[in-house]
């Protein structure tokens, strides 16, 4: 069972308002829980649906717990958690969640681990994170967040920073617009296509090295599969290690790190900033020296 303190704010809703329009949460799951004896507003199991809720209300909720991904103990690092999200800080090289039931290995595996003994929570990735990728990934707890934050990231509430090292010297700042589709000649990869859909991606360059590379914060609008690393290739400047598109051989994974989220948590009615610093292994090879 949840336990959600009404808030202040929340004080000239309804509980179908409430479950409707602040948690997002759909009409299958909204009826299911209606017709729940479980589902108590301070003590009561016949809570009124259409009254005004009050500041200081206990709203039990039940959640049937689900096992997101098979549990396996394993590396995590938890970078911000309450009873209804976990924001984890995901290595390169561990894909965000199994892409079929049995996987394992996983950021989603590990996270399941981690919740095993609490009764109400089981990891629900709200996006991924490309597999090379480091950085922030944020996971519901039980499927009310996943519904409500899902939303967030729909509604583009969501909003996520990355820093990429990347050939050449870029623009200091630069918008780029251009759609995203499927290349039909490799199914693992996207690219420009005036067919595919809508993509927004803002740069700024933080810093040019000697060895003609930069450093860049992007920040993301949309959420399209490969976005930054198709938008980077598509100005000539790909993300060192990315080799699937271009990226110069000069590390050993894609140096792409997602640095921060910010989003509006709307059961604790506040905005959150997360942030990351990157990892040891974001870092350009050093060419050996020449031999006389």
């Amino acid at each position: 069972m949840l336990k959600i303190t009404v808030l202040p704010e929340w004080g000239n809703q309804t509980l179908t308002e409430l479950f409707r329009d602040t948690f997002h949460l759909g009409k299958k799951a909204r009826h299911e829980l209606r017709m729940s004896p479980e589902l108590t507003l301070d003590g009561s199991d016949k809570p009124n649906w259409e009254g005004k809720l009050s500041a200081g209300q206990i709203l039990t909720v039940p959640l049937q717990k689900e096992n997101a991904a098979k549990i396996e103990s394993g590396p995590l690092e938890v970078s911000y958690e309450d009873d209804f999200i976990l924001v984890l800080n995901k290595p390169a090289g561990v894909k965000t969640h199994p892409n079929s039931p049995n996987e394992t290995g996983t950021l989603a595996n590990f996270a399941a681990a981690y919740l095993k003994h609490d009764p109400t929570s089981s990891p629900f990735a709200v996006h991924r994170l490309d597999q090379e990728t480091s950085g922030l990934v944020l996971f519901a707890k039980n499927p009310l967040s996943l519904a409500a934050f899902s939303w967030q990231l729909e509604a583009r509430n969501i909003h996520r920073t990355y820093l990429a090292l990347v050939s050449g010297k870029t623009p200091e700042t630069l918008t780029i617009q251009e759609p995203i589709g499927t290349d039909r000649h490799h199914p693992n990869k996207m690219r420009i296509s005036a067919s595919g859909k809508n993509a927004i991606t803002h740069l700024e360059r933080l810093e040019t090295y000697p060895n003609d590379t930069s450093l860049v914060r992007l920040k993301l609008e949309t959420g399209r599969t490969h976005q930054i690393r198709v938008h980077l290739k598509s100005i000539g400047h790909p993300i060192i290690g990315d080799h699937l598109y271009g990226g110069a051989k000069l590390a050993k994974r894609t140096l792409l790190h997602a640095e921060e989220l910010e989003f509006f948590h709307p059961f604790l009615n506040q905005t959150l900033v997360v942030k990351k610093e990157p990892p040891t292994d974001f870092t350009i090879k050093k060419e050996p020296p020449n031999e006389a």
